[in-house]
């Protein structure tokens, strides 16, 4: 990844060149010139036509080898197939006047097409412009706009409110269609604007490095479709995400590298899964709709970072403040506040008899009986609760308001708070008189938003922004050095003598001893080949037993009867050992005298399963969840990307079990998290330090006062490639 520096004159030029530029008013190259007009931008700006003397009234060139001032910035608006003619006038410009070092390819016709003639222009076109040091935005893009410098090459928008969110798209469609949705009002502040395209040169993650350092960007909102390397993008947004927040909305899917058959793991895997858990190891939020993403970009632009997650609800309308709380209670990591004492004496000296103090905790209801300067009174008190984070109210403009002056006392009331403000969050609903309150807000940096579920939910990711940014900033004041050694042992010999054997996974025993290696419990268990052994082995590690057979040519032992469970005795051991020789007979004749594991029963507890995948996008990607049988039905299971932190791996665990099972519950024992967070991390480094792993699978894991037993492992290995 180059200098992220190098990005300002995509967003700041001096001067703009617009190759294609039209006298044709219809034309995308006459109207980029007069959409750059009416943005603001003060830059020069030459227009080249060879048929043209001028457009606009401005002095129109026949090539960009004719400017005869500097030029910083090139905008091609031509046939795809003059776009590498006119890259090589701009090396050529280049190593004579040393000046022009950005492009935007608005042309289509390159990579997407995905035909060899396509894909050889593309790569041509960014190889001529490389040779110069001159970087590329595109090709197959929608162009760039900032409200700053006024720049603007979008040929569908001539003009947009300015404000602090930035935005970066795959696709320029959406990102127009985004624009154009929330209209010119202001309800969406614009900083930049920039449509990647096909990403020839320029990448996601380095303008997310050039933004972390841009003072006018409050919030990044990316629309996402794929990337080609996401584990760098997710590096770098990690970092930047500590600086400012960032709001993701993702589509498609992508296809899993690995065989999904294989385990457990790979079957419930899938890159948008894996997407998902990276987007919160990197602390982004990843908007589940269009109206999440465009609701939280607004918050996050105007409104402060809570200082923790305690709402108070104010309304003077029960039902849309019951919708409000429902929502609450079921989001993770918010809850209601909790009133201070003084906070609810005082509201009770100004709140009609008939008003709703407290039921539940940090809920107000005025009931009808309010005015303007009730709520700039009520306001009043709830920020200066310091039990108190965030604020949402909930309004209904009608007749009986002067809705300006309610307006003034709103903002009048989010004012008094000083430098160190609370969030304010507004829902406006909907009537003859509602923009006559809202508008005002929204000038005043006050968001506001339609429906009182949806202001739950930008309030949560308020508040999980501020934790996750807290506890990023906790982890980064550590030493981050890492001081771990590689695991020492037998695995590596394991691994290896199983791949030169043609084997794609590791018998159950070899798998236990991978697991002791890297610090993961396993029940005592004993291999043996006859009833004899079985039964000296059952006693020495104490009935009850497990029977498994064990085999390369078996990896579904289960399915074919290879497994009994519930051994208690000798006798027992005998009829179950007839049984499981006599299925394996049947199922694989080839196998005359099978081996036998025999393995300590453990008592019956919460199934968990661990687990990781080799993604071909990702890289390695560790898996935790609720295990057992269940486990593809249910798939309540969670990823993170390996190597995973310690405190990544808790909060894995954490946002995949419900509260109750974390803590306990019907006689269980509470988990311990750290143990089995530390678990997972060692997972992520026998992936990092075994290239051959390919998947792992710890199903069931059964969790204990010292963290938990993996009861079953399975280890599969990458099919080596013949040389």
């Amino acid at each position: 990844m180059q200098n992220a520096s190098s990005l300002s004159t995509f967003f700041n030029p001096r001067s703009v060149a617009v190759v294609g530029a039209s006298t044709d008013p219809k034309k995308p190259g006459n109207i980029a010139l007069r959409n750059m007009a009416s943005f603001g931008y003060k830059g020069k700006v030459y227009p080249i036509n060879p048929r043209e003397d001028s457009i606009l009234g401005l002095p129109c060139f026949k090539s960009v080898l004719d400017i005869p001032a500097p030029l910083d910035l090139c905008v091609l608006l031509v046939a795809a197939d003059y776009t590498v003619a006119v890259a090589k006038e701009l090396a050529e410009r280049k190593r004579r006047l040393n000046d022009v070092s950005a492009v935007v390819c608005m042309s289509a016709g390159f990579g997407e097409l995905n035909t060899s003639e396509a894909k050889a222009r593309e790569h041509d076109l960014v190889e001529t412009l490389r040779s110069a040091s001159i970087r590329l935005v595109g090709p197959n893009c929608l162009g760039v706009m900032d409200t700053v410098s006024g720049l603007n090459t979008n040929f569908d928008i001539p003009t947009y409110p300015r404000g602090g969110i930035s935005v970066l798209t795959q696709s320029g469609a959406f990102g127009n269609s985004l624009l154009l949705g929330s209209g010119t009002k202001g309800r969406l502040g614009l900083n930049k604007y920039l449509s990647i395209g096909n990403s020839a040169d320029v990448q996601m993650s380095e303008l997310l490095t050039f933004l972390k350092t841009d003072d006018s960007t409050r919030v990044i909102g990316i629309y996402l479709e794929g990337l080609a390397d996401p584990r760098e993008f997710f590096a770098v947004a990690r970092d930047v995400a500590l600086a400012k927040p960032i709001v993701i909305l993702k589509s498609g899917r992508s296809e899993m590298g690995s065989t999904a058959a294989l385990s457990h793991t790979g079957s419930v895997a899938g890159a948008d899964n894996i997407y998902d858990g990276a987007c919160r190891q990197a602390g982004l939020f990843r908007a589940k709709s269009v109206a999440d993403f465009y609701e939280t970009l607004r918050a996050f632009a105007k409104q402060p970072i809570p200082r923790g997650n305690r709402v108070s609800v104010l309304t003077h309308m029960g039902g849309p403040g019951t919708m409000c709380i429902d929502e609450i209670s079921t989001l993770p990591g918010l809850t209601m506040a909790q009133l201070a004492p003084q906070t609810h004496d005082e509201l009770k000296k100004i709140l009609s008899p008939s008003a709703n103090i407290g039921h539940p905790p940090g809920y107000v209801d005025l009931t009808a009986a309010h005015w303007e300067t009730l709520h700039n009174q009520v306001l009043r008190l709830l920020f200066k609760d310091d039990n108190v984070d965030t604020v949402i109210q909930i309004l209904a403009p009608s007749a009986f308001l002067d809705q300006p002056l309610l307006a003034k006392e709103i903002i009048s009331a989010y004012e008094s708070q000083g430098a160190l403000k609370k969030p304010l969050l507004n829902v406006v609903t909907f009537g003859d008189f509602a923009d006559k309150l809202r508008d005002p807000l929204e000038d005043a940096g006050l968001p506001t938003f339609d429906f009182p579920d949806m202001v739950a939910k930008v309030a949560a990711n308020l508040a999980a922004y501020g934790s996750a940014r807290k506890s990023a900033a906790a982890q980064a004041a550590k030493s981050t050095a890492d001081t771990s050694t590689p695991t020492r042992g037998p695995t590596a010999k394991i691994i290896a003598t199983a791949a030169d054997q043609g084997r794609i996974s590791l018998l159950e025993p070899e798998a236990y001893e991978v697991c002791k290696q890297y610090g993961i419990r396993v029940p005592p268990f004993r291999m043996v080949d006859a009833l004899e052994a079985a039964k000296s082995a059952a006693n020495e590690i104490g009935y009850p037993v497990v029977l498994k057979v064990v085999s390369a040519e078996i990896l579904h032992k289960t399915d074919m009867g290879g497994v009994m469970l519930g051994v208690i005795s000798d006798s027992v051991l005998e009829h179950s050992w007839g049984r499981l020789v006599e299925n394996i007979r049947k199922a694989a004749p080839q196998i005359t005298r099978p081996n036998v594991l025999v393995q300590k029963m453990l008592p019956p507890t919460t199934e968990l399963v661990l687990g990781g995948l080799r993604d071909k996008l990702f890289g390695p990607a560790i898996m935790f969840g609720l295990g057992g049988i269940y486990i593809e039905v249910l798939k309540r299971v969670n990823f993170r990307l390996a190597p995973l932190a310690i405190n990544d791996a808790a909060a894995l665990i954490r946002e995949t079990l419900p509260t109750a099972l974390l803590e306990g519950t019907r006689g269980r024992k509470k988990l311990n998290v750290d143990a089995i967070a530390a678990a997972l991390v060692s997972l992520g480094r026998l992936f990092e330090e075994q290239p051959l792993v390919e998947q792992v699978d710890l199903n069931p894991f059964l969790p204990d006062d010292d963290g938990g037993i993996a009861v079953d492992a399975r280890i599969i290995l990458a099919k080596r490639v013949s040389p």
